[in-house]
């Protein structure tokens, strides 16, 4: 009982270390990245209560994505799951797990992995997952096929699911875009031992979910798209309609 107790105590030291430079790099990161990012958030729904556990599933669109993610979310410290590719060892290793990144393999997931992500949700922390498993390179923009990973992590550690979408951006100094979903408990879904077939039922729920999120998205840019042509349309009649009256003064008056 003792030992337990001691590498608990061990565990909330590291946490609270783990804590400040988190929270320093966010600090002093904050500044660039919104002047970067400029982010403007979407809320389709009422703006999401960030309270407790919550398991963030986002789509993937590029590296950035991580720095675009704790911009939506200013108020909370993420925990994200990251390639082991990128924990090399010495300062690089020491720096991701120092902004609360956590270790996955993506061709194989650990049970480590698992371990981890469970015990931040029961602390009632918050876990950025990416479901489509790499970053999306399809030009269509169409999301990937989500893993199973999202859905059994949220059952697993009694967490809801936040879906979001980050809107690709097509040039480098554009405004992000990002639209926020609301809450989903996926856990009548599952069950306490969900199967495959429960699991891959709700990927395809949580899958449709976000796709609702880019919809809605691409619906707002049309209608801008839309409002923009026509001003241009007005604007060049109102153009055409003062030549024309200029023509016509010309040839009352003269040379």
């Amino acid at each position: 009982m003792n030992s337990e107790n001691n590498s608990k105590d061990k565990r909330q030291k590291r946490r609270k270390k783990s804590n400040l430079f988190y929270d320093f790099v966010k600090i002093t990161g904050a500044i660039p990245a919104w002047i970067i990012l400029r982010p403007k958030i979407y809320y389709p729904y009422e703006k999401p209560k960030m309270k407790g556990a919550v398991l963030i599933s986002s789509n993937h669109v590029s590296l950035l994505d991580p720095m675009i993610i704790p911009c939506t979310f200013p108020t909370r410290r993420l925990n994200s799951l990251a390639s082991k590719e990128l924990f090399k060892p010495g300062l690089l290793d020491a720096f991701f797990r120092g902004v609360h990144c956590i270790k996955v393999d993506r061709e194989r997931f650990s049970p480590q992995t698992l371990r981890d992500v469970i015990d931040c949700l029961k602390n009632e922390e918050v876990v950025v997952v990416f479901p489509e498993g790499k970053v999306n390179e399809e030009k269509s923009g169409e999301l990937l096929g989500f893993k199973r990973g999202a859905v059994y992590m949220a059952n697993r550690g009694g967490a809801p699911v936040l879906p979001m979408y980050i809107v690709k951006r097509e040039k480098w100094y554009q405004r992000q875009k990002i639209v926020v979903g609301e809450k989903l408990d996926l856990s009548p879904m599952l069950g306490a031992r969900p199967d495959n077939d429960a699991m891959d039922k709700a990927c395809v729920y949580l899958r449709e979910k976000e796709l609702e999120l880019k919809r809605y998205y691409e619906e707002i840019a049309q209608k801008k798209k839309g409002k923009k042509s026509k001003n241009g349309m007005e604007d060049t009649k109102n153009a055409l309609a003062q030549i024309k009256q200029g023509m016509s003064v010309g040839i009352l008056i003269g040379p």
